[in-house]
């Protein structure tokens, strides 16, 4: 079962969409990160903290109305037809009795507590000249929003002015759901052999719907869900998907979240505070922004500090290797291998402890050869030549230590 509070919900949040769509007999699958975690080793990532699924246009009308006769107890699904300033074509079944404030992602949903991004799988529209009016009005609408209405070219701009307007009028409810509907329509063609998924401001993802045709079962947490086939993780991941580094959100400084905490009463406790969602979302991206402008600072001082260490390190295993060098040459000369390990063990500690921070440990040639004549025996061949490499010029002889020995 998952270790952490995170892992706990999302996993929880995700067997409730698999009963939901058991019950209604509709058809999902896990969605890129969530999906290469399932196929990978069967466990969720303890760092990230999203979770996402992926259903065809019917099966999510289907979802939607099911969530809507169930009505399960704190929890919301929002959408276009719900909230029009909704980030996506989409929906995001959300723990409202839960806090996840994702600072540079806020704008995209209006309920802040931990959620799974539901993708649509939207077929590629018959009628050439429609798919590009959608297009454009999907970006018009996306350059409204307050996370970064920068415009990326000329019709980007234009198309964002024309649906500005169109949002303006009755709050944007008309409107939003009539895209909502719109959407549906154009993006469900039965006979179409390519779909696609698309995130907020991003690029399109295009498989084809027979890798969709028959789900493959895989178990996540003990729990069987459905996936693709074989053939959409190699679209998106290559064929070494398999040992593929997870991708997905992470927790950041950006995020504030609580899984015991409703959002609503963080909300509120901030409100009382005299500080209302809008200035805290500046205030804290302000202050996030000036710690990033000083990173660079802090990397530099930290890396001085990184070499300071280092030559107490280098110092302590002169002094403790020092008097026993011929005995340790000896043992190399021997081929008393296990003997010479015990013995270099602290130097081998010391020596990863600094490999770790980018910097090579030296403080005598020959001993720097029995040690890494030892890792190249254990197999490690290649972590010795880095760490040959990584030896500054001016500590590739012996160690002088001025006035120690008089």
């Amino acid at each position: 079962m998952p270790v952490t509070d995170i892992q706990k919900i999302l996993f929880r949040l995700l067997t409730e969409i698999d009963g939901i769509c058991r019950r209604h007999e509709i058809t999902y699958f896990l969605h890129e990160n969530t999906a290469l975690e399932a196929v990978q080793g069967s466990r969720m990532g303890e760092e990230r903290c999203n979770a996402e699924v992926a259903m065809s246009v019917p099966e999510l009308k289907k979802f939607i109305k099911a969530f809507s006769e169930e009505k399960p107890a704190d929890r919301s699904l929002d959408s276009w037809l719900t909230d029009p300033k909704y980030g996506e074509f989409g929906c995001r079944y959300t723990a409202e009795d839960t806090l996840f404030l994702d600072l540079p992602n806020c704008h995209h949903y209006g309920r802040y507590g931990f959620g799974v991004t539901v993708n649509v799988l939207r077929d590629v529209p018959s009628s050439k000249l429609r798919s590009k009016v959608e297009t454009a009005r999907e970006i018009g609408f996306e350059m409204n929003f307050a996370e970064g209405n920068r415009s990326t070219g000329r019709k980007a701009a234009i198309a964002g002015k024309l649906v500005r307007k169109k949002l303006s009028a009755d709050g944007g409810e008309g409107f939003a759901k009539k895209m909502f509907e719109d959407f549906c329509r154009i993006y469900d063609v039965p006979d179409a052999e390519i779909c696609f998924t698309k995130h907020f401001r991003t690029r399109r993802y295009h498989f084809r719907k027979s890798w969709f045709s028959e789900p493959v079962m895989t178990t996540l947490e003990g729990h069987q869900f459905p996936v693709p086939q074989k053939e959409y993780f190699t679209s998106l991941y290559g064929k070494g998907y398999m040992t593929r580094k997870l991708p997905g959100r992470k927790m950041t400084g950006y995020i504030v979240s609580d899984t015991a905490i409703p959002y609503k009463e963080y909300l509120a406790a901030l409100k009382d505070y005299g500080m209302p969602l809008e200035l805290y979302i500046k205030e804290r991206e302000r202050y996030i922004r000036k710690q990033t402008e000083g990173q660079p600072k802090m990397d530099t001082i930290k890396h001085y500090w990184d070499l300071l260490f280092r030559t107490g390190d280098r110092f302590d295993l002169y002094e403790r290797y020092a008097p026993i060098k011929d005995e340790l040459l000896t043992l190399r000369r021997e081929g008393r291998f296990d003997e010479l390990t015990a013995e270099l063990a602290p130097y081998r500690e010391l020596l990863m402890k600094n490999y770790k921070l980018g910097l090579g440990l030296s403080f005598d040639p020959d001993i720097l050869e029995c040690m890494l004549e030892i890792l190249s025996r254990e197999g490690s061949g290649e972590l010795a030549a880095q760490i040959r490499d990584m030896i500054p010029p001016e500590h590739r002889g012996p160690a002088v230590i001025k006035g120690y020995d008089e």
